[in-house]
């Protein structure tokens, strides 16, 4: 028996087929595209949210940094893109932030997507980029809604790093830029799609587009106590937590989440550093 135990092991069994019994055709959402703000990359934005409505949602998109959102009753999907440089913490901004947060952090399905590569899915001429997003808002649908959150390299993080914090998650860091422009997707996630292109490095293997000097998602256990597994990554499979472009709640037999009783020993770790920074005089 492997040190993951037969409780482990059932688990993951449980969440993978719940995973992967979700239709790649759910039904229509509503869903709230929130970008940041207006001042850089708002039409690919555009693209990103007309791939969804070309799905059959309802999609609603909005600037953060317009005017504050106060109902989200209506949305079972929200997802936020920040293609913007700088701070991005108006008092507008900030006010945003904090209600999605608030209403992620009030959902019974606490599902969710980190793309750090998000923009590299805008355009249409490599591979199938938009049944990729469309996959997202699919299995966000199947499995009760949730949040997408979706960025780029370093400049670009500081606004959803805010709501990256607020839900208790780590923040998207870092700048990859390095050849082949792509990140190999993870073919047993259910956000794996079929008809993407093979990749340059390895044709056996399929990617998505990655061409946009990719940022780092987070990956593994998070504050919060949710489990972030890789999708998308660069490199192997043993280094995909650190080079990971996309990851998201749903689980994966490539990257098994260890038992309940481990998660939990982690967590009281997380937890107690936390209080020993607190505590630790300045």
């Amino acid at each position: 028996m492997s040190r993951f135990g037969n409780l482990g092991v059932a688990l993951r069994a449980s969440v993978l087929a719940t995973c992967l019994a979700i239709p790649a055709t759910a039904t229509a959402d509503n869903i709230l595209f929130a970008r940041v703000g207006s001042s850089s990359y708002v039409a690919d934005g555009q693209n990103l949210a007309n791939f969804l409505t070309n799905a059959g949602h309802t999609v609603t998109y909005v600037d953060l940094s317009a005017a504050i959102i106060t109902d989200f009753s209506s949305y079972s999907q929200v997802w936020v893109y920040d293609l913007v440089t700088g701070a991005d913490n108006s008092a507008t901004q900030q006010a945003n932030y904090q209600n999605i947060a608030a209403w992620y952090n009030a959902r019974t399905d606490k599902n969710l997507i980190a793309d750090g590569r998000i923009i590299s899915s805008a355009g249409t001429s490599w591979g199938n980029e938009p049944a990729w997003i469309q996959n997202y808002a699919a299995q966000l649908s199947g499995a009760g809604g949730g949040l997408v959150l979706g960025t780029d390299h370093d400049v670009y993080q500081d606004g959803i790093n805010t709501i990256n914090a607020l839900i208790g998650i780590n923040p998207f860091s870092g700048f990859y830029f390095q050849a082949p422009l792509e990140a190999t997707v993870d073919p047993l996630s259910p956000l794996y799609v079929a008809s993407l292109p093979a990749c340059s490095s390895n044709p056996a293997q399929q990617c998505i587009n990655d061409a946009s000097s990719t940022g780092f998602v987070p990956t593994g256990l998070q504050p919060n106590g949710q489990y972030l597994t890789p999708v998308a990554y660069h490199g192997t499979v043993s280094s995909a937590f650190n080079n990971a472009a996309v990851s998201t709640t749903f689980g994966s037999p490539t990257f098994p989440v260890p038992e309940p009783t481990t998660l939990l020993l982690l967590g009281m770790g997380l937890a107690a550093g936390g209080w020993h920074r607190r505590r630790t005089p300045r």
